[in-house]
């Protein structure tokens, strides 16, 4: 199950609600000057314990492909979801759960950190409704969900190494972005009765804290990630080329008035590959630019991203993953923009540099901004996989059966090789 299946296109959502705030609309950073990533060196964030001590890499997939993992990669994740009613991740293996512990123990044969990325509010009920509000104000759905996300956290434990959950993915962002104040958002936390929550009230508030409680009590091995959406102010940082910092410090706000101590940050470039966007989703200019100009305020998309996390990092004084990455490129024929086989250009502004010549600045400007590690992944179906998921015999000559055509697994490799770079 892919979040991205399910979720509302945000600039057709914004421009139906009437949402964006009246301090943050589109063309606000006229007056920002900036230009290129903000090369200072001020993060001094700890990375959690447990974590690779380098600038690390890592990709999707469950253990039905992990004989296509890319070997060098430090991380793998993999979605937890679907209806907890009925199809939900508890269900995928028999006995009950037992895809997560499959997925945890085959992590630990081969020396990787796991990643769950939990998401279970949208399609509880099969709504399917994103926002999910309807759900979170179902006291029914919020019992289930808290016993179901309390199932997680004991085979967590049970697995004794450490473990990464990203928690619901845009979830926050929703709410900061519809109510910006976390009381207003109504969540049926204490209300649902379920034991470990009563205490906690019943809003965004509320919910943070219940979700880092029941962790702490439960699975003090788990790392636990809250998911920054770039939008969530009304805004969105690199389509409406908006102040990167501004957008950041107000994100960061709204995580601090939850009062939840989360241990890691999570972020996106974007869900799907620009060439999926383009022509399937009709998306107008969706590859991110490289180089500053007039017109889009002197920074590249690149930079104004950086500059965005790296307020967020200083901010909130969180480490950050960079989450579901999208795989494609323009370099190789094996992308030819036919399903599985999307360009994009994410890939190739870090590896390509790497390749050619071992040069790491931009990831070491990333790094500079708190980023820890990179995971590449889909976002939809179609979108391109770094392994040869359509084996459809789509290969430019000379280039690997990989969906990509041995692109991202060329790089990354081409990284490791270099010698990683060392994290604070």
């Amino acid at each position: 199950m892919l979040r991205s299946k399910i979720l509302i296109f945000l600039c057709l959502l914004l421009a139906a609600t009437g949402c964006i705030k009246k301090n943050l609309i589109p063309g606000g950073s006229s007056g920002y000057h900036e230009t290129g990533a903000d090369k200072s060196v001020t993060d001094t964030a700890k990375l959690p314990a447990g974590l690779p001590r380098k600038l690390a890499f890592g990709t999707e997939g469950d253990v039905s492909v992990s004989n296509q993992f890319i070997a060098e990669c430090d991380y793998q994740y993999q979605y937890l979801a679907g209806d907890i009613f009925s199809n939900g991740w508890t269900t995928w293996n028999a006995p009950s759960g037992q895809f997560a512990r499959n997925f945890l123990n085959k992590m630990g044969q081969m020396g990787k950190t796991p990643v769950f990325t939990y998401y279970n509010i949208v399609p509880a009920k099969h709504r399917f409704e994103d926002p999910g509000f309807t759900n979170l104000n179902d006291a029914e759905v919020m019992n289930k969900y808290f016993d179901d996300w309390k199932f997680l956290l004991q085979i967590c434990n049970s697995y004794g190494k450490k473990v990464i959950i990203h928690y619901e993915p845009d979830l926050f962002g929703y709410m900061q972005m519809y109510k910006g104040d976390a009381v207003k958002s109504v969540v049926k936390v204490g209300l649902s009765k379920q034991a470990d929550v009563l205490s906690f009230s019943n809003d965004a508030k509320g919910l943070a804290q219940a979700i880092v409680s029941m962790r702490n009590k439960y699975a003090p091995n788990v790392i636990l990630g809250w998911h920054a959406s770039q939008w969530a102010t009304g805004v969105d940082v690199i389509r409406h080329k908006h102040n990167p910092e501004e957008v950041a410090s107000q994100t960061a706000d709204y995580y601090k008035s939850l009062q939840a101590n989360f241990d890691i940050i999570f972020s996106e470039f974007a869900d799907r590959d620009a060439g999926f966007d383009l022509l399937v989703r009709k998306k107008s200019d969706p590859m991110w630019s490289a180089i500053g100009d007039k017109s889009n305020n002197n920074l590249s998309d690149f930079d104004r991203f950086q500059r965005f996390l790296k307020k967020l990092n200083l901010n909130t004084g969180k480490k950050i993953i960079l989450w579901q990455i999208p795989v494609g490129n323009t370099l190789t024929n094996t992308c030819n923009n036919t399903p599985g086989h999307y360009k994009d250009n994410r890939a190739e502004y870090f590896l390509k540099p790497v390749i050619d010549d071992n040069n790491v600045e931009k990831l070491l400007d990333y790094q500079r901004a708190g980023v820890v590690a990179f995971l590449f992944g889909r976002g939809a179906e179609e979108c391109t996989s770094f392994y040869d998921l359509k084996n459809n015999g789509v290969t430019g000559p000379n280039e690997t059966a990989d969906d990509d055509g041995g692109f991202l697994r060329k790089g990354i490799k081409a990284y490791y090789q270099k010698g990683a770079l060392p994290l604070n």
